[in-house]
């Protein structure tokens, strides 16, 4: 039986009210995914991409929100806007390319011609076969309904009445802006990559959100001197669930740790010139951020539904949805704008050998998702709980950072993440 043969009599048959289980079933229903991509992708703050892919006046950007195919520009003006990438006369996908510069997109189905602003500005015939009587005005493109940036990233969303972003980051940004505001000149992305993997979205979005405990086990062969017990807590590290549906993991640092030492106990070696400039900007961090944040390392991160980072490589990723049993994944190099050109260009280097489509850990995991997602359909397999108790009634709060915390073998954003799912599809009150 799916979702829309039960009609949903009974939702909290798919997750505890604690988070402690979910069913498998939500990773395969076909039902289901129709109501996310309405109720999630629908109403949340999505990643649609970042200022500096609009570097200047009529530069465009190709991205998505859920499964639909979103054109954003800067125009005339310099306005930042976004519209469905969709014609008002049939429906024709308007922009066929991925990113560039031009100040009108015309429709090479029939002509239909709009400026950067979403305006329509030509429609062939409109003397001779429309006879003066089609109000371009009406018949612009269609807005996306809420547009919004922090820090440089640009966010949209779908629900005129959303929360603003700010109130839908919340404590999430205090973090964010480790890795968007440590300099003065702030950010830019690099690439994206992108490549396909057959798994539901959500099992992608929950690896981001909180998972240090496979990291022996899937990524065993990169780190062979762990041990018997590849559970082992990382040490400085703690899982942070800023709020519900949001996660993190990072390093702190103790403050009497000198920026040589937690430089090499973050990542290990870095190339010399990477360090040095590491080391030129760690004073600014401080000014801007306070000595406590610039002593924060993110290891992952993700801002619901769909906005992943894996910020320890200066990765940032968007988990595209493309079906129930399928996410193209757009990986991005997140580097400080004023970093020297051969700084960044070591950086995107090692996101893509990492994380990138054929990356050393990107590897293990896309297999993994699968695995789960092919598992997930099974007939007998998904009338069976999933365990998620890790850690349940040991999270504790800090006075010194925003959050509820967990140790790194914990699964206290997975439970966040989950009830968020069931609060965003059902407006289930087990979750604030």
């Amino acid at each position: 039986m799916n979702s829309q043969q039960s009609g949903f009599l009974d939702p909290e048959r798919y997750v505890a009210r604690d988070g402690s289980w979910v069913m498998p079933i939500i990773f395969s229903d076909p039902g289901l995914y129709e109501i996310e991509k309405e109720r999630i992708f629908g109403r949340s703050w999505l990643l649609l991409g970042h200022e500096s892919q609009l570097p200047r006046l009529g530069s465009f950007l190709r991205t998505w929100m859920g499964e639909e195919s979103v054109l954003l520009t800067r125009d005339r003006n310099g306005k930042i806007r976004a519209h469905l990438n969709a014609c008002r006369h049939r429906g024709y996908q308007l922009c066929q390319e991925d990113c560039g510069t031009g100040q009108r997109f015309q429709c090479r189905y029939h002509g239909w011609t709009y400026d950067g602003d979403g305006s329509l500005a030509v429609v062939p015939g409109e003397e001779s076969i429309y006879y003066h009587e089609i109000d371009k005005r009406k018949w612009g493109l269609v807005p996306v309904a809420r547009l919004d940036t922090y820090k440089g990233l640009i966010f949209g969303n779908f629900d005129p009445d959303a929360c603003s972003l700010k109130a839908y980051l919340g404590d999430m940004a205090w973090y964010l802006d480790i890795i968007l505001d440590r300099c003065a000149g702030g950010t830019e992305l690099l690439g994206p990559q992108r490549w396909r993997i057959a798994a539901n979205w959500k099992v992608v979005a929950e690896n981001h959100c909180g998972d240090e405990y496979h990291v022996g086990f899937a990524h065993g062969s990169m780190f062979p001197n762990l041990g018997a017990n590849r559970a082992t807590p990382i040490p400085y590290a703690r899982e942070i669930r800023p709020a519900i549906g949001h996660g993190l993991g990072a390093n702190f640092f103790p403050d009497d740790m000198t920026p040589q030492q937690w430089l090499s106990a973050s990542l290990g070696k870095y190339p010399p010139h990477v360090y040095q400039y590491l080391l030129r900007v760690y004073d600014e961090t401080v000014r801007r951020l306070g000595k406590q944040r610039a002593h924060i390392g993110l290891i992952h991160g993700e801002v619901w539904p769909n906005f992943g980072m894996v910020p320890i490589v200066n990765s940032l990723r968007i988990i595209q949805p493309r079906g129930v049993n399928e996410v193209e994944m757009w990986s991005y190099c997140l580097v400080d704008r004023d970093a020297p050109a051969e700084v960044k260009a070591w950086f995107a280097g090692q996101s893509a050998r990492t994380f990138g489509p054929a990356g050393s850990f990107e590897q293990d995991d896309a297999s993994n998702w699968a695995a789960v997602t092919r598992s997930s359909s099974g007939i007998e397999s998904r009338k069976h709980r999933l365990n998620l108790q890790m850690g349940i009634g040991h999270e504790e709060r800090s006075d010194r950072i925003p959050g509820e915390l967990g140790l790194t073998a914990s699964e206290i954003n997975q439970r966040g993440f989950y009830l968020r799912w069931m609060h965003d599809m059902f407006r289930w009150k087990g979750a604030p």
